[in-house]
């Protein structure tokens, strides 16, 4: 699925839902940086990589739909906003550091 096809899925489903406002869809998206983060302190431990993948892919995907909310709530695409991102990097990697 592409980035633009799945921040419109975000934009259509978010219409099923009792709207939010911007503060509780930051908190939102902070909470799942949080359990992502907890994610990544339990690969020092003992879980399972195999469930710890499946958990980190959970926790990616909880913060790619908050990162489409707040996007549409803006009025930003997300692709063009990462390719804009993306040529500035471009750009300073071939100009050195």
């Amino acid at each position: 699925m592409r980035l633009k096809t799945a921040q419109q899925w975000v934009k259509q489903d978010w219409k099923k839902s009792k709207p939010v406002d911007e503060k509780t869809e930051i908190l939102f998206m902070l909470e799942e940086l949080g359990e992502f983060a907890e994610m990544i302190r339990k690969t020092e431990g003992h879980k399972d990589r195999k469930e710890l993948k499946v958990d980190l892919e959970k926790e990616l995907g909880d913060l790619l739909i908050c990162l489409a909310t707040l996007a549409n709530r803006h009025g930003v695409d997300l692709e063009q906003a990462f390719l804009k991102c993306k040529k500035k990097i471009e750009k300073r990697h071939q100009q050195g550091f």
